[in-house]
């Protein structure tokens, strides 16, 4: 089968190569597929080149409407809404960058006040060791 990104739809669809858009369930989500003048085509996600697939099918709407298609159609008979658990994808490569990274953001938080405090004329120096070593003690996994 034929496979479109978002930018090739939008390219077939002003050259007058697709003809309609249908709206067809993947278990608890949504797939587009286009009907064109070659035959049918899915549309692919354009960094995965996966089908694209959307758990709210509004949103599939809305891409039909952008690409400028006025009709096609839908059906919801191999919708499985209470599979949606096992649709989702789970990140847990993502949820160890999101822990990191706010870690890092609080450490520069920690950096640029001690920095704000070192301009102040107030300020009683302490030695880099004594505050890194207080840094390390508050990181320490």
């Amino acid at each position: 089968m034929k496979t479109f990104t978002i930018s090739e739809a939008r390219s077939a669809v002003q050259s007058g190569g697709v003809l309609s858009a249908n709206l067809t369930p993947v278990g608890s989500m949504f797939a587009l597929e286009f009907e064109t003048r070659n035959g049918a085509a899915m549309l692919i996600a354009s960094v995965s080149k996966e089908v694209r697939r959307f758990s709210n099918p509004i949103k599939a709407f809305e891409i039909i409407r952008d690409l400028g298609l006025e009709g096609g159609r839908f059906s919801v008979t191999g919708w499985r809404p209470n599979e949606r658990v096992l649709d989702r994808a789970t990140r847990p490569d993502k949820s160890a960058a999101l822990r990191a990274a706010h870690k890092a953001a609080d450490l520069k938080r920690t950096l640029e006040s001690r920095i704000q405090e070192a301009d102040s004329l107030n300020t009683v120096w302490q030695d880099h060791n004594e505050v890194f070593e207080e840094l390390e003690k508050r990181y320490a996994d």
